[in-house]
């Protein structure tokens, strides 16, 4: 049971990392797309300094995952193969 409870925490882990890393993502894409629509100089500051604490977020995010081995960005085969083993293990925690 404790090897369920265990990869039950990682795969929660993950899921929280990665809806984290994807969330910051949009917020980069959503802060970049303001800025270009603004007119006015004093909103284009605020929103310039908006993303780039937004772009120091999703640095922080990756930088964890990649450190704890939940993302592989600088290896497409090997963040394919890790996602492959989350998605067996995945299934095998659905079978009980």
């Amino acid at each position: 049971m404790a090897i369920k409870s265990t990869l039950t925490k990682t795969l929660d882990d993950l899921a929280i990392a990665t809806d984290l890393l994807l969330s910051a993502k949009n917020g980069v894409r959503t802060y970049a797309v303001a800025l270009t629509e603004t007119a006015t100089p004093e909103v284009r500051k605020v929103l310039k300094k908006q993303l780039d604490k937004a772009i120091e977020l999703h640095e922080k995010i990756a930088q964890y995952m990649i450190d704890n081995e939940m993302y592989h960005a600088y290896d497409i085969e090997e963040q394919v193969n890790h996602d492959l083993k989350k998605a067996d293990k995945a299934l095998d925690l659905a079978k009980g």
